[in-house]
C-alpha cells in the first residue's frame, strides 16, 4: 500500500479538484477507439470495505475488465481469451489527506494451457487460473504501474489442489505498465497504451493495454495432493523456473470506476 501526504492548507473546497487528477487512476481523457468489445455491464460487487477514516465521496472503486491479451509464463504461452476482472479501491480519508490503495479481487476462469500432460488430452489436460498472492500497489509514475503478486493455480485431475506455478510467499512479481519495457534479453521492450475514455453513458469507460516482459517465474509448488511429488515433472513441462526476461504479460482491459457513495 502506497500513501501520499497532502497539506493541510487551503480550503477544503478546492479537494475535488485535486481529486479529479489523484482519484482517476492516472487515466487518460482523449477518446479513441476501441480495440474490443466493451463489456455491457461492470460488477462491482468485489469492491473492497473502505478503510476507517475513508471518506466514501472522495474514495473510488475501479474495476478492471481484461478483454484479451497473453499470459506466457515459461514454456506456457496462453492468448487471455476470456475475461478476468480486477477489482482494487483508492481511498481519501479528509482528517489526513493521506490516499490509500486497497484490492479487492481477481475475478478469472480457468484457461487451457497443455492439451495433454500425459498424451491423453481428456484427462491429463491442464488448466490454469491466475490468483492475487497478496501484494498490490499503485505506485505514482507517468506510466499508470500496476504492481501486483500473482500465483497461477495448475488444475488436473492427478495434480491435486494445492498446485501453483508461484505462492503467496514467492508470487511471481508484475510491474505492468502502460509505456515501454526495458527487459533483459532474450525480450524486446514491448509498449502499452494509455487509457483513454472509449465511452461516456451510462457510465464512463476508459481502455488501456498494460505489459510486462520483465518478470521472473519461480517454480512449481504443492503438486500432486498437497505432496509436492510431480514439482518436478511440472517444473520440467513447463519450464519452471523461469528467469526474467523470457516471460510475457499483456493485458487489453476496460477500467469503470465510482465513487462509494455511488455504490
Amino acid at each position: 500500500m502506497q500513501f501520499t501526504r497532502f497539506s493541510r492548507r487551503g480550503s477544503r473546497l478546492a479537494l475535488p479538484a485535486v481529486l479529479a487528477a489523484a482519484l482517476t487512476f492516472g487515466l487518460g481523457s482523449t477518446a479513441h477507439a476501441a480495440p474490443d468489445p466493451i463489456p455491457s455491464s461492470f460488477d462491482f460487487s468485489d469492491c473492497p470495505a473502505l478503510p476507517a477514516g475513508a471518506d466514501p465521496l472522495f474514495s473510488h472503486c475501479f474495476v478492471a475488465v481484461v478483454t484479451s491479451g497473453k499470459f506466457q509464463i515459461g514454456k506456457f504461452d496462453q492468448s487471455i481469451e476470456k475475461p478476468m476482472r480486477i477489482t482494487f479501491a483508492q481511498t481519501l480519508n479528509l482528517d489526513t489527506f493521506e490516499f490509500g490503495t486497497v484490492f479487492g479481487k481477481i475475478a478469472a476462469e480457468s484457461m487451457l494451457i497443455q492439451p495433454g500432460l500425459f498424451g491423453d488430452p481428456l484427462l491429463s489436460a491442464v488448466y490454469a487460473k491466475p490468483e492475487y498472492a497478496g501484494s498490490f500497489e499503485l505506485p505514482t509514475s507517468d506510466d499508470f504501474r500496476i504492481r501486483i503478486g500473482l500465483k497461477v493455480r495448475l488444475i488436473n485431475p492427478f495434480l491435486g489442489s494445492n498446485c501453483t506455478v508461484g505462492t503467496n510467499s514467492n508470487p511471481i512479481k508484475l510491474d505492468l505498465t502502460t509505456g515501454t519495457t526495458n527487459p533483459p534479453a532474450p525480450n524486446t521492450p514491448i509498449s502499452g497504451s494509455p487509457a483513454t475514455i472509449v465511452q461516456t453513458s451510462p457510465i464512463e469507460v476508459r481502455a488501456a493495454k498494460h505489459v510486462d516482459n520483465s518478470f521472473a517465474v519461480p517454480g512449481a509448488k504443492g503438486c500432486v495432493f498437497g505432496g509436492g511429488v510431480a514439482d518436478w515433472l511440472i517444473n520440467q513441462v513447463g519450464g519452471f523456473p523461469s528467469a526474467a526476461g523470457k516471460n510475457t504479460m499483456i493485458q487489453n482491459e476496460y477500467i469503470a470506476q465510482k465513487s462509494y457513495s455511488e455504490l
